[in-house]
């Protein structure tokens, strides 16, 4: 938020007119729902054998956040004023970060089934549990976001150490596939495969970053 008289007029106005408070429980049910989904993908990954049971549990997750990311927007639309800590293009970047989470996983497990790929190697459940561990710390760190004010929270920092050991694996399993994987056609799956995990832990981290910029400019 501005500094000297522009903030302190913003405070004013934070204290005396109404206010959506809202975008908390919004973001809290997308993080929720981006971890449930993430999960889904583990058990994917794992060998659970009712595959059309859990790319018809993560489109509907989709759905709800779509649903939950529309609700957010028609709610900036009607509100004078937004939480303390963010402004509007916070709150559009926040439910987009989310939204993009549950997508780039959905992909992931649409290709998965769809492909009917042979075998999934151990950098894909790797990074299935980084995405797991990633969606955790951002759901319990949208949580607590309405007391929240200091940029230095330790789901931020969690996040972007696991996306970083998730680079590492990503790295490493493509090495691997090209190495050891015989069947052109498998590779090409999984390099796909793969390119949708990794986007979906990168707008975790996306997210966590664009929950920072906002406390560090608004404190």
């Amino acid at each position: 938020m501005a500094q000297g008289v522009a903030g302190r007029l913003q405070r004013l106005m934070h204290a005396f007119l109404p206010k959506e408070e809202e975008f908390f429980r919004l973001f809290a049910a997308m993080g929720d729902r981006a971890h449930e989904g993430a999960l889904l993908l583990q058990a994917l990954f794992d060998g659970n054998p009712d595959q059309t049971g859990l790319r018809d549990g993560i489109g509907k997750l989709e759905n709800e956040v779509d649903d939950l990311r529309h609700d957010c927007t028609r709610r900036l639309n009607q509100t004078f004023v937004t939480p303390i800590m963010f402004d509007r293009q916070d709150i559009i970047d926040v439910g987009d970060e989310l939204d993009n989470v549950v997508d780039f996983t959905r992909a992931a497990i649409d290709r998965t089934v769809l492909y009917r790929v042979a075998r999934v190697p151990e950098a894909a459940r790797a990074l299935a549990r980084i995405l797991a561990e990633c969606t955790h710390e951002l759901a319990a760190g949208l949580h607590m976001l309405e007391k929240l004010r200091d940029s230095r929270a330790p789901f931020i920092e969690r996040v972007n150490t696991l996306e970083n050991e998730g680079d590492r694996i990503l790295k490493q399993g493509l090495a691997d596939l090209f190495d050891n994987e015989r069947d052109p056609i498998e590779i090409i799956k999984w390099k796909e495969i793969f390119d949708y995990v990794e986007e979906a832990i990168d707008h975790t981290e996306d997210a966590v970053n664009t929950i920072e910029a906002a406390l560090v400019k608004n404190s």
